[in-house]
């Protein structure tokens, strides 16, 4: 053996003469390798004026007096380029960068990378580019944490206040500031600033399709539930009726915002409270007046769930005005239908257009 194992050094034959010469040689390698640091690791080729002890990691494609040297150790002694090749575990630190790497056997890595380390790099300034527990993190993902739970406390050491304060900062008021919760890593629920800056609770059954449970306004505060049904509708012209109950023909909608009404019929949407309303005017039909209009509001075509209303109209200085106005609360399993019916007593007439309106608004 003239070599040490692990680092390369010469030996001392026995019966040598100029032992000093082999022994200075191992001491310089030693002396190159302990503690290594490269001035960079950016050199293809050796530079022009090189000081006694210059260490550089030879970039790939070295040439001229590094030619085959792509990823070794050039080291500069007396007056002459010296290659020392990496052993698996061998750390460099890089002046240049201040990058920490290891040899792995193939080529030089980060130390995080390979060994889940901190590099001098990202603790040296207190930035860390990114930080996985138990986890890799990512580009995306810089911190990342793989746990049954996560602690944050406030700071119970002078200067600290005695808060506890997670900020989320976004660009610009169409970009999001949130919290997701997911399943599967399939996004189930989402809060915070989404496309604005007001304060907003989405959910999804699939992790595409997304609904908004509630909003809050940033300038008002005023919370909304978007996703309860709201409903404002009216009939546009006098509707006929004899003295037999007739559906009244709601033709026309101010607002639907669940998409709950059509075809005169309101289908509630979910299971809940509901705020149901109508109101009926009387036009009257040639010069004799009906006896008294009646309304009702009919759950799944059979059931009254407000009591019905009536009111004498055979007064002509009514006809053209709201004769009947009534509204509840009441309880609606999803997919409950109800529709507004009137008739009149003794003689036909209308309900009056415009003023002849139905409305619902979800409560729970």
């Amino acid at each position: 053996m003239t070599d040490t194992t692990h680092l390369g050094m010469p030996l001392i034959a026995a019966s040598q003469s100029q032992k000093h010469v082999t022994h200075n040689q191992a001491i310089v390698i030693l002396d190159a390798i302990v503690m290594l640091s490269v001035i960079d690791s950016t050199h293809t080729a050796p530079p022009g004026a090189p000081a006694e002890g210059d260490r550089y990691k030879v970039a790939s494609g070295a040439t001229g007096a590094w030619a085959t040297w792509d990823l070794n150790i050039a080291l500069y002694t007396n007056g002459q380029w010296l290659k020392l090749t990496p052993k698996t575990g061998w750390t460099c630190f890089d002046e240049a960068t201040g990058a920490l790497t290891v040899w792995t056997g193939s080529g030089w890595t980060d130390i995080a990378a390979a060994g889940g380390y901190l590099t001098i790099t990202a603790a040296g300034n207190g930035t860390l580019a990114e930080l996985g527990i138990l986890t890799a993190a990512d580009n995306t993902n810089r911190l990342a944490v793989k746990s049954n739970a996560a602690l944050f406390s406030h700071d119970d050491v002078t200067p600290g206040s005695g808060d506890m304060r997670i900020a989320l900062n976004k660009s610009a008021a169409g970009k999001d500031a949130a919290f997701v919760f997911q399943d599967g890593f399939s996004t189930r629920a989402l809060f915070g600033l989404l496309a604005d800056d007001n304060f907003t609770v989405k959910v999804s059954p699939d992790g595409s399709t997304f609904y908004t449970g509630m909003s809050i306004d940033r300038s008002s505060g005023k919370v909304s539930f978007p996703a309860f049904a709201k409903v404002s509708a009216y009939i546009n012209y006098d509707h006929y009726a004899a003295t037999t109950y007739v559906n009244t023909d709601i033709n026309n909608e101010d607002l639907d915002s669940a998409n709950a009404f059509a075809s005169n019929v309101f289908t509630a949407p979910t299971t809940g409270l509901y705020k149901v309303g109508y109101s009926l005017g009387w036009t009257q039909n040639g010069t004799n007046a009906p006896t008294s209009m009646h309304g009702r509001l009919l759950k799944n075509g059979a059931t009254e769930v407000l009591p019905s209303a009536s009111r004498a109209s055979n007064n002509a200085a009514d006809t053209g005005k709201i004769i009947i106005c009534t509204e509840g609360i009441i309880s609606l399993t999803a997919g409950d239908t109800l529709r507004l019916q009137h008739k009149f007593s003794s003689l036909d007439g209308y309900a009056s257009a415009n003023i002849t309106r139905f409305w619902v608004e979800q409560l729970t």
